[in-house]
């Protein structure tokens, strides 16, 4: 028996997955997620499924005996966060032109 993955993330988490040819499954909250994810883990479709770990569920729920022998197995990703900390874009272009020009420039 062959099983698929799938993708349980937010709309634009989602969206890049779908280009990617994986099938996504949009939620917009831990409880909507809780509940496919609980639906699908009785499934004995799924071999893979990645959750978005703003949505991953508390594990309670899911441990229980699975009757696919240890399937799904489910992988947290992260998802996209705006937050990047003071000077992480600044060093990362400094090493970009290090690397293209082959000493170090600075930027300020």
């Amino acid at each position: 028996m062959s099983h698929r993955v799938a993708v349980l993330g937010d709309p634009h988490v989602t969206l890049g997955f779908r280009l990617a040819g994986v099938r996504p499954h949009v939620v917009d909250s831990k409880e909507a997620a809780g509940g496919l994810l609980a639906a699908m883990v009785r499934e004995s479709a799924w071999g893979v499924i990645l959750v978005q770990e703003d949505f991953m569920p508390d594990a309670a729920p899911l441990s229980a005996p699975r009757p696919g022998g240890g399937l799904p197995i489910l992988v947290p990703f992260p998802g996209p966060t705006r937050e990047r900390p003071p000077g992480e874009a600044e060093a990362y272009v400094a090493e970009l032109l290090r690397q293209a020009v082959g000493y170090r420039v600075r930027l300020r």
